[in-house]
């Protein structure tokens, strides 16, 4: 999932008319800091948003990255902890090896580029496109190519629901349907994935565009402002749901994107819009609570958290505990007390809920994998 944050940074950069180079992580190999799809945004004169490790590697690239790119065209930069010093074009220290993460036999391939050059896809903005419609998509990137009249940073973008977008170059009409395909395939699936084409001649990374999680609160009392912080923190859109029309209902949820005002059936709706819904219900009125969990069961809502002791939650639920979306009451996952810390365990089941488990388990398998002494190396394609 492209970060909300950085797709409004480059808007607004966009907006500004002010030059910008993007920094994207399009493959790994072994043990990494950071998965594909991973950005930063520069200007010439300063970092703006997203980072590729813990600090270091972004300093070395603030310095670096524009004279890379000083042609004009995209540019690999490839940190690689396998190959010996001699083969490097540079060294770079023990900080940047630890904070970037590269544990043993770790390569990660970094794509540079300029923003505004005629005929090329920004990646960026069919990102936005896609967090402003609710929408998934796919994007394709050549990360290397030995083909000739194919070159790093070719791009393909698809909004789902809409028509295949493509630069002036072109690829091989039997390859560009096996890349669409792919695409096809990353959207329904909600996961980037690494392609490779022509015999292995042709390297594509194929980025799922993903439109943030969009938290409905139900619920205006004090307790629920850190869990509307702290979603909109995490770069989800957060939607306050009420029946009743008040300025202090504004004033107090300054943070979120949107105040909905409306029936259950006009939620209801509004979250059949939503590519990724989660609901948490914190009336702390019986009736209310209840009228809204039947609401959202009928939905396709993939968390519904309900604040409250667990008899009354029990009383609430009835027969509809059995809904493995159901979590309930919340606050005793983390054994939260506090309105920010039922806050933080509101937010990790619901990141919980959202992630499927394959991708879980894959993380915490990366996490045992890094540690002990390597030698990085860095070479600048």
């Amino acid at each position: 999932m492209t970060e909300r944050s950085i797709v409004e940074a480059a808007a607004r950069l966009r907006r500004h008319a002010e030059p910008y180079l993007v920094a994207t992580v399009v493959n790994v190999r072994g043990s990494t800091y950071r998965r594909p799809g991973a950005r930063m945004l520069l200007t010439r004169f300063r970092w703006v948003a997203g980072t590729l490790s813990g600090g270091c590697l972004e300093g070395d690239l603030s310095h670096q990255a524009w004279w890379r790119t000083r042609y004009g065209g995209p540019v690999i930069v490839t940190y690689d902890s396998a190959a010996p010093a001699a083969e490097a074009a540079e060294a770079i220290d023990d900080d940047v090896r630890s904070v970037f993460g590269l544990g043993c036999e770790g390569v990660v391939e970094v794509l540079l580029e300029r923003t505004g050059a005629t005929g090329r896809i920004d990646a960026l903005e069919v990102a936005a496109r896609c967090l402003r419609a609710q929408r998934r998509g796919a994007v394709a990137t050549v990360f290397r190519a030995e083909v000739p009249g194919v070159a790093i940073g070719l791009r393909l973008a698809l909004v789902a629901g809409g028509d295949l977008e493509e630069e002036t170059d072109r690829l091989d009409p039997e390859i560009r349907a096996l890349v669409i395909a792919d695409m096809r395939a990353v959207i329904e699936r909600g996961a980037s994935a690494n392609r490779s084409y022509a015999g292995g001649m042709i390297d594509v990374f194929i980025e799922a565009v993903l439109p943030p999680p969009r938290l409905f609160l139900f619920g205006t009392g004090h307790d629920a402002i850190p869990v509307a912080q702290l979603g909109r923190s995490l770069g989800w859109d957060v939607v306050v749901c009420t029946s009743e029309q008040r300025h202090s209902t504004r004033d107090r949820f300054t943070m979120a994107d949107e105040v909905l005002v409306g029936t259950a059936d006009d939620i209801a709706t509004r979250i059949a819009q939503t590519d990724r819904a989660v609901a948490v219900v914190m009336h702390h009125d019986l009736e209310r609570d209840r009228e809204s969990v039947a609401m959202l069961l009928g939905t396709k809502a993939r968390y519904i958290g309900v604040l409250g002791p667990r008899a009354r939650t029990e009383l609430l639920l009835e027969d509809a505990a059995s809904d493995p979306r159901i979590h309930a009451p919340v606050e005793l996952a983390l054994g939260a007390e506090t309105p920010q810390e039922i806050a933080l365990a509101l937010a990790s089941e619901m990141m919980s809920a959202l992630a499927p488990a394959p991708v879980i388990r894959e993380r915490i398998g990366m996490s045992h994998e890094r540690g002990g002494d390597s030698t990085a190396t860095i070479a600048a394609a």
